[in-house]
């Protein structure tokens, strides 16, 4: 499945490195949706991950990303769980905001902890 998200980048994470040699970077980007945007985490792989390094805060981009989907259960007495990806295969920078104070205040990104007790395989 193939989707469009264009939106500002609010956070360049640092790279994933695995034993496996599987390299992964995610860029956090706020998208407008009416009255609440809504923040999406964009995941670049194996070796986009070096060219996403340059990407800048502030600047707004516009991606061609696959929708991937997982199911995965801790063990047999819990329910799965399925999670998506948006991974990008083609991508442009379309703008940028001029100052800081263009941002609006209650939009800052928040991050949230993971649930106690998960154990998530990625």
């Amino acid at each position: 499945m193939d989707l469009i998200i264009e939106g500002v980048i609010t956070r360049v994470c640092k790279p994933m490195e695995f034993e496996s040699g599987f390299r992964k970077c995610e860029v956090h980007v706020e998208v407008q949706d009416g009255k609440y945007p809504q923040m999406l985490p964009l995941e670049f792989l194996k070796d986009d991950v070096d060219e996403v390094m340059a990407l800048e805060v502030g600047k707004t981009i516009k991606a061609r990303c696959n929708v991937r989907g997982k199911e995965w259960q801790k063990d047999e007495t819990q329910e799965p769980r399925v999670f998506l990806s948006l991974v990008p295969w083609k991508y442009e920078i379309v703008g940028q905001l001029t100052t800081p104070e263009d941002w609006q205040e209650d939009s800052a990104p928040t991050q949230q902890p993971a649930p106690d007790g998960q154990n998530f395989p990625f």
